[in-house]
């Protein structure tokens, strides 16, 4: 019995710092709009690939023969 002296005020107090976090997120807009995130990965492009990687004198790069 003496456990529930402590337990029950805990919980209250873990209740009341998630309830704190849920309105706190919902005020700055977090769950205006749940549903287009998971869809935005189909329709984002290719970033462009870097070409400083690939050497200036490689052979598969044009070559000029006198």
């Amino acid at each position: 019995m003496e456990a529930l002296y402590l337990t029950i005020p805990m919980a209250m107090c873990i209740a009341a710092f998630f309830l704190y976090v849920f309105i706190t997120a919902f005020r700055k807009g977090q769950f205006e709009d749940i549903e287009s995130p998971k869809y935005r990965m189909f329709f984002e492009e290719e970033y462009p690939q870097n070409n400083s990687q690939t050497k200036p004198n490689s052979p598969d790069g044009p070559t000029s023969k006198s």
